[in-house]
């Protein structure tokens, strides 16, 4: 019984070992179906987070911008005169203090409609005990106010009203039967100056109209976005009332996502541009996961039944075809060799596998050594297609190079063209580009990487790469000793044109077209050190004077102006110059990185053109005037995509205010009240909003302008200085001259020596 059972498990024991294998491929597959779902549902979770923290910030945004609208309104009346001269101004006749106090009502009727549904204006007069509204008038206000509810909330707000040190603060005023106000305070004039205080400027901001029209999904109106105070309190809020009990819970907790009313929630907190005031958001779990939860769970659910099933089919069909294998298995042992040399050996199935496996590790072996023999062409096709500017992603390119054994890990890079002058059999020239490489390997450290390319029977390209301010040193001192031991030890003439240190691969091509294209020197061979051309100077210069004004057609969605500017351009600087393709390929590039820079674009689609990066296909040009469609269609989407995000009012009143200063920079009346008066704003708050809206102060932005303009001039026309301080907006020369000294550190005169003396 026992010899019975040895011998059924030596005859199948193939079989138990593919059952093993089996169930080896059953337990992995299960155990990543187990961490898949785990990892998803990590993933789902932080989705929904993410989600919940865009939405909360754009609340914030969106709400910030009114408060701070607010703010400024605020500061509107603080600034306007008819106010300040009539509060200020203390007067005996009740007559004349009514007919004052009507014309401040007046005012304050004008402000209110400009704020609009967000707040109710007041302002308390300290002199005259009295609270100001558009509509109406009370004397006497300290002995008892009945315009703001209840008593208790009239005597709260008349001490605040009576605080004179407040300065356009944001205020939270609650009674202890939970009756509620946000306030907007602000002293005439401010407390700080010395001078004695006059009034408040009360601003009772409505509630259920500040978060009006941000969120209107129902979805939205299910959870609770808050505004709390600097001390933990509900200044205003929208969304889902039976939420409120749980804001001071939620707001306690670091936790992201807690079980609130019963049901879990994800809980957001964000920061106001309010000093110390905050947004909170509590949001019921996204209806989209619970969706992507099931679809989740039924298809990992259907992946494991599937590789159960296919296990389990797979015991089926190996069971039932073990014979035929057997009975095959046997006939190949019997045939084969190492059956003849040992009949009476007991070989198994695996014994052939293993005889079929060192033949195919023998073919290995010779597939390996073919491909080291033909890996120096394989990195000299790599290399090429770096010279030719064919590379679109850089950094992907680097690991392709890697791949092939090429290692380029520095940051500076620079080119050599090596060529044999003397005339000879194809096997000597061979042999001499061979001596140039072992003699550049033998004298390279190694703080400098290098690669070798072949241009034809009698040309090389090295390609040097290394860091530090040694770099180009070190390389001319491995060139020049090449150079003279080919000449002394082997009477080999060469010549060698090298290229200027680039930074970056990308200007690799650049060095590879320039030492392509010098000119050779004297018979006798040499090391040529080649500069930057002024063409080269020109183009970059041409860039810069077009930057400016292309950027502002962008930003402002001015599509034919900027296709005007890029034909204009394209004719000046390239073509009429006769540009190089390469270089003509460099110009436009440069183009398209100030129109994609313009503006921030959060659609990756809008910089593409027929669906592919536009980079990739400048390079596919055959000319400038394909180059200029490509451009063309580009400029196109984003200006497109410009006029579409530009409907906001802060937006069309930012373009509004630029392209104004674009037309009239030459004015010399042009300031910032002209402006002002121009837009029907105070100057006071087109400072604020300009400088909040650009990034700059309205006077260094007009200064820039201006001196932009001038350079132009400078570099493009023989006028005088003084004519070109007139056509720029100053006076006298004089002025123009300090202004532009302080801007750009040198003179006028200074600046069109240096611009003439560089070719521009």
């Amino acid at each position: 019984m026992k010899r019975d059972l040895k011998t059924h498990f030596k005859e199948y024991e193939s079989f138990y070992k593919l059952m093993r294998s089996f169930l080896i491929m059953l337990i992995l597959p299960l155990l990543l179906v187990m961490v898949n779902y785990l990892y998803s549902h990590t993933l789902l979770r932080q989705e929904n987070l993410n989600y919940q923290d865009a939405v909360l910030e754009q609340v914030q945004l969106a709400t910030d911008e009114r408060l701070q609208g607010l703010q400024r309104h605020a500061l509107d009346l603080t600034n306007d005169a008819t106010i300040s001269q009539a509060l200020e101004k203390k007067l005996d006749s009740q007559e004349d203090i009514n007919y004052q106090l009507w014309q401040v009502s007046n005012q304050l009727k004008y402000y209110s409609a400009s704020a609009g549904s967000l707040c109710d204006t007041l302002l308390y007069s300290s002199s005259y005990d009295c609270l100001i509204s558009g509509s109406y008038i009370d004397f006497r206000a300290s002995t008892g106010i009945t315009r703001l509810g209840s008593e208790e909330m009239n005597r709260l707000v008349l001490e605040k009203l009576q605080n004179t040190r407040a300065y356009c603060q944001f205020q939270l005023v609650e009674t202890e039967t939970g009756e509620r106000k946000l306030l907007l305070l602000h002293t005439m004039p401010l407390w700080s100056t010395g001078r004695a205080p006059y009034g408040t400027i009360c601003l009772v901001i409505q509630e259920d109209t500040l978060f009006q029209g941000i969120l209107e999904t129902e979805e939205a109106k299910a959870g609770l976005y808050c505004l709390l105070s600097p001390e933990g309190e509900i200044a205003a809020w929208f969304g889902n009332e039976a939420l409120l009990p749980a804001v001071s819970e939620a707001d306690a907790s670091t936790e992201e996502f807690q079980t609130l009313n019963g049901s879990s929630h994800t809980v957001s907190h964000k920061a106001s541009a309010l000093n110390g005031w905050r947004y909170l958001s509590i949001q019921p779990e996204h209806t989209m996961v619970k969706k992507l939860n099931g679809a989740r769970n039924l298809s990992l659910l259907m992946l494991a039944l599937v590789l159960v099933a296919g296990n389990i089919i797979g015991v089926i069909l190996a069971r039932r075809n073990y014979r035929p294998l057997k009975q095959l298995m046997n006939e190949l042992r019997r045939q084969s060799m190492l059956s003849k040399a040992n009949p009476e050996e007991v070989t198994g199935e695996f014994s052939l596998i293993e005889r079929s496996m060192k033949e195919m590790s023998r073919s290995m072996s010779a597939l390996e050594n073919t491909l080291k023999e033909e890996m120096p062409r394989i990195q000299e096709s790599v290399l090429m297609q770096l010279f030719r500017n064919a590379v679109t992603d850089y950094p992907r390119f680097q690991n392709t190079l890697q791949r092939v054994g090429i290692l380029l890990p520095y940051e500076k890079y620079r080119v050599a063209l090596v060529k044999r002058l003397q005339e000879g059999e194809f096997d000597q020239q061979l042999i001499s580009m061979l001596m140039v490489k072992e003699r550049v390997i033998q004298l390279a450290p190694k703080s400098l990487a290098y690669a070798f390319a072949t241009v034809d029977d009698d040309s090389m390209i090295i390609l040097l790469n290394g860091a530090g301010e040694d770099f180009e040193a070190e390389t001319r001192r491995i060139l020049n000793t090449v150079a003279e031991d080919m000449r002394e030890s082997y009477d080999q003439m060469l010549w060698i044109s090298v290229s200027e240190v680039g930074c970056g691969m990308e200007s690799v091509s650049k060095a590879y077209y320039s030492v392509m294209q010098a000119h050779r020197q004297a018979p006798e061979g040499g090391v040529q050190y080649l500069e930057e051309s002024d063409e080269h100077c020109a183009i970059d210069k041409a860039l810069e004077s077009l930057a400016a004004q292309m950027q502002n057609y962008i930003a402002t969605g001015n599509e034919e102006g900027a296709l005007d500017l890029l034909h204009r351009s394209l004719e000046s600087d390239v073509r009429q110059k006769h540009a190089a393709l390469y270089e003509a390929q460099a110009y436009c590039i440069g183009v398209m990185n100030i129109v994609t820079g313009a503006y921030r674009v959060e659609d990756p689609e809008v910089l593409t053109v027929n669906g592919e990066a536009p980079l990739k296909q400048l390079f596919l040009q055959h000319n400038t005037f394909e180059m200029e469609t490509l451009l063309a269609e580009l400029i196109g989407k984003v200006c497109a995509y410009v006029r579409e995000n530009q409907q906001s009012p802060t937006a069309q009143l930012t373009a509004q205010m630029l392209d104004y200063l674009q037309q009239n920079f030459w004015d010399v009346d042009l300031t910032l009240t002209s402006v002002a008066d121009h837009f029907c704003l105070t100057p006071s708050y087109l400072s604020s909003f300009f400088k909040s809206n650009t990034g700059e102060t309205f006077l260094n932005y007009l200064t820039h302008l201006r001196m932009e303009k001038a350079k132009e001039l400078m570099r493009t026309t023989n006028e005088s200085i003084r004519d070109i301080s007139e056509k720029v907006g100053y006076a006298s020369a004089n002025t123009f001259t300090r202004a532009f000294k302080n801007t750009e550190h040198i003179t006028p005169s200074q600046y069109r020596e240096s611009s003439q003396g560089n070719g521009e």
